[in-house]
């Protein structure tokens, strides 16, 4: 068969355009989507909910940007939606008003999709006089007995202490022992007595005093407790600690202030469990016990003692600081709970109580000075914390530590909905976010939504047995919802029809015999997609081609625990890419923390990692002692930042700001101080010589020192120059001149001297003189004739 050029040209152009269409449908995780609930739950999905009789469930759901000829009134696409309910700004005008440390104080936040990030703000704030309660619950047993008396006689001090720090500062006192019971005493005893301090009888704790301001009544009641003897070494001050921190009317705690329990001992406590040694089963059950006529413990011989876990939760829950002021030898099994125990901090007792004011001040100073975060968020919710404490650049951080009177902490929480909880009642929550032991709080009512309001009764866009849906379903969003003897996208197929002849209809194309991908049923044209043991795994589209388990993992995790899985391809969360979302999509981890090039210059990011080149090394590639200098690069910065020239400030600064964003400091002299720092040089306008040194600092960002002064060459003294060649020329001639002198001198006298030595030696007489010549001359004349 023969083509002309024309019609393969046209068939070219068929082809590429539904293989590019094609294609774009794979990339779109939304399409497999066929109810609008599911739909909502992938992130930047939308539905269409616009009625229609030739599309039902075909491409109602897609992404945001990709969805077009839908009505703006019939486009489902949930928007969070935050209201502040009650918000008292951060004061305390005078004591008789409550301190507000913490706010808002409530909100809402609605419409919550899953996977979407949402962000707050909180403010907490150091108040000066923050009223403080301290509940001194100390072990009793005979070891204690000058640590008591040293309590007693340090207790004006202790107050005068805290007073400094706080000005409302109320205080009370309790005492523990241990179980009357074997084995855990030497013997059950009613009463004791003797030299040489006498003793009491035994019991798990009894509650002394309660709140007061009055020092003079708390040391009485500290001086009048009693020394129990007991037989085991661990005690029972769990009992004890459990009681103060649920009684709360016994023990007198202020409705807003900062609750602290100093729990003194030598001794190691006792453990739920270890009461069964007593014959003592029944577990405790976290509950006040206290009798109303002398505020003992009623239940140390029924309930065993508190587990770690229930003093950690009660601890929480009832907003107290807890201080293990505890003797060095039973310290590192207290350090073991304080891991545990939030909000709970160990102090090393001297033998004798001697330093407990300097303990529990300097305990409360660490307390009150900073602020630690915490949520009652569930499994559905993930929160995280952005800050930036004092000194510190904005990081994911929940503490911050060394505040001041007056110093206020900004919290960005981000909240984001990681499931759509199963439990319809489980997506209306109330989280609450509480700094540790404080008890303020700031309630967060939360919805995720994971439904439509169109696919339940009663509301616009459910129909029942609508038309649309052959009257033998419900029109939910625009989507039948057939009966259980009807199938089909408009309920038009009966469940018991015998669909051989529309087996074609669930090939996905006409090269294959498979019906669904081999993983669904087709059911009168439609694949019905099989279930998986697993729940959480799903098989959809409309030829089952699509699944959520099958994508990349990085270490065995699906897409790398930063994505969802859509139709076998990642949708990575924001920040990430790659078949597995196992790389970063910036380059921000690759940039030293104070700024500076990617990986310094000296390699390439991958996967948010430095791969270094040549023999730089380091987390930012910034060591390279044989890379080529940079000195060139740094030198307009250099210019323009310091000494305001240079091709940078030609124009305006504008260049010189946006050019030179790391650190540049002037010293007054510099030079390399660590191996990764070079040495620069250039000449200025001037002919001065400009010395700076650039490297990178601990935190790998880059950085460069300028020497304050530049070195100038002395100026040229030309004047001095001229007359000195003047004068050089002037005494040079007067010595030529000199020796001219000199020299005919010595010759004419040289010549004088050979001239007297000649005449000197010249005796002749005019005979034998051969130079005489006589001047007498004879002529005669031939013609005289005398």
């Amino acid at each position: 068969m023969m083509y002309s050029g024309n019609g393969i040209f046209w068939f070219v152009c068929v082809f590429l355009c539904v293989f590019i269409i094609s294609s774009g449908n794979a990339s779109d995780p939304c399409l497999p989507l066929t109810t609008c609930g599911e739909c909502i739950r992938v992130l930047n999905c939308v539905w269409c909910s616009k009625v229609s009789t030739s599309k039902n469930g075909t491409n109602r759901c897609q992404l945001r940007d990709r969805m077009e000829s839908c009505p703006s009134e019939s486009l489902i696409d949930p928007v969070p939606i935050y209201k502040v309910i009650e918000d008292n700004p951060l004061t305390r005008s005078n004591r008789k008003s409550e301190p507000i440390q913490l706010h808002p104080q409530r909100a809402s936040l609605t419409n919550l999709r899953h996977g979407l990030v949402y962000n707050i703000s909180l403010q907490y704030k150091v108040v000066k006089d923050y009223p403080a309660d301290l509940y001194y619950l100390m072990d009793v047993s005979q070891s204690m007995f000058y640590d008591k008396e040293n309590l007693v006689r340090l207790t004006e001090s202790l107050v005068e202490s805290m007073r400094n720090l706080t000005k409302e500062f109320k205080i009370g006192f309790g005492s523990f022992v241990d179980k009357n019971v074997l084995p855990f005493v030497e013997r059950i005893t009613e009463s004791c007595g003797g030299p040489p301090i006498g003793c009491a009888i035994t019991y798990s704790f009894q509650h002394k005093l309660s709140m007061t301001d009055d020092v003079t009544k708390f040391a009485e009641t500290a001086n009048s407790t009693k020394i129990v003897w007991t037989y085991d070494e661990p005690e029972g001050g769990f009992d004890a600690l459990l009681q103060a921190m649920v009684c709360h009317d016994q023990i007198g705690w202020s409705p807003r202030s900062r609750r602290l329990i100093v729990f003194v001992t030598d001794a190691h406590a006792h453990l739920a469990g270890n009461g069964r040694l007593g014959g003592i089963v029944k577990p405790n059950d976290g509950f006040c016990h206290l009798d109303p006529n002398d505020n003992t413990y009623r239940e140390p011989l029924n309930q065993d003692y508190p587990s770690l876990g229930q003093i950690s939760h009660l601890a929480k829950k009832n907003d107290i600081n807890l201080i293990f002021a505890v003797t060095d030898k039973v310290a590192p099994s207290y350090r073991e709970f304080q891991k545990v125990i939030s909000g709970s901090s160990v102090g090393i007792l001297s033998s004798d109580s001697e330093n407990i004011v300097n303990l529990i001040r300097d305990s409360y100073k660490n307390i009150s000075t900073s602020v630690e975060m915490t949520d009652t968020a569930g499994a559905s919710v993930r929160v995280r914390y952005y800050t930036a404490c004092k000194g510190t650049l904005v990081q994911e951080n929940r503490k911050c530590d060394h505040l001041e009177i007056g110093d206020v902490v900004n919290f960005n929480v981000s909240i984001e909905a990681i499931e759509c909880p199963t439990n319809i009642s489980a997506r209306n929550q109330i989280i609450q976010f509480q700094p540790v032991g404080v008890n303020e709080v700031f309630t967060l009512h939360l919805e995720i939504v994971c439904d439509c309001p169109c696919e339940k009764p009663g509301n616009p866009g459910f129909i029942a047995n609508a038309p649309e849906c052959n009257s033998v379903g419900n029109l939910k969003c625009g989507v039948c919802e057939c009966d259980s003897s009807h199938i089909g996208n408009n309920c038009e197929c009966s469940a018991n029809v015998n669909m051989a002849d529309m087996d074609s209809q669930c090939k996905q194309d006409n090269t294959t015999d498979v019906l669904c991908n081999n993983r669904g049923e087709c059911l009168c044209g439609t694949c019905n997609c099989q279930e998986r043991p697993n729940p959480l795994e799903v098989i959809s589209g409309k030829y089952c081609e699509c699944d959520n388990f099958s994508c990349d993992r990085t270490d065995g995790i699906l897409c790398s625990g930063q994505g969802e899985c859509k139709c076998g391809q990642c949708l990575c969360n924001d920040g990430w890419m790659g078949n597995a979302c196992d790389c970063m999509t910036t380059d921000d981890s690759c940039m030293p923390i104070g700024g500076g090039d990617v990986c310094s210059g000296n390699g390439v990011c991958k996967c948010g990692s430095c791969v270094c080149s040549g023999n730089s090394q380091g987390q930012y590639c910034q060591d390279c002692p044989t890379c080529p200098s940079r000195c060139d690069d740094f030198t307009p910065c250099v210019q323009c930042t310091v000494f305001k020239t240079g091709p940078y400030m030609a124009n305006n600064e504008e260049a010189c700001k946006r050019e030179c964003t790391y650190r540049i400091t002037v010293e007054e002299t510099v030079k390399v101080e660590e191996s990764s720092e070079r040495d620069c040089s250039y000449e200025n306008e001037q002919k001065c010589t400009v010395k700076f040194v650039y490297g990178y600092d601990s935190n790998g960002a880059r950085q460069v020192r300028v020497q304050q002064d530049p070195v100038c060459p002395d100026p040229v003294p030309v004047l001095a120059i001229g007359l000195g060649l003047l004068g050089a020329i002037v005494l040079v001639g007067l010595a030529l001149l000199l020796l001219y002198r000199i020299f005919t001198y010595v010759y004419d006298k040289r010549e004088y001297a050979r001239f007297l030595n000649e005449k000197e030696n010249a005796k002749w007489s005019r005979e034998n003189n051969p130079l005489y010549v006589d001047p007498t001359r004879t002529f005669k004349n031939p013609a005289y004739n005398s």
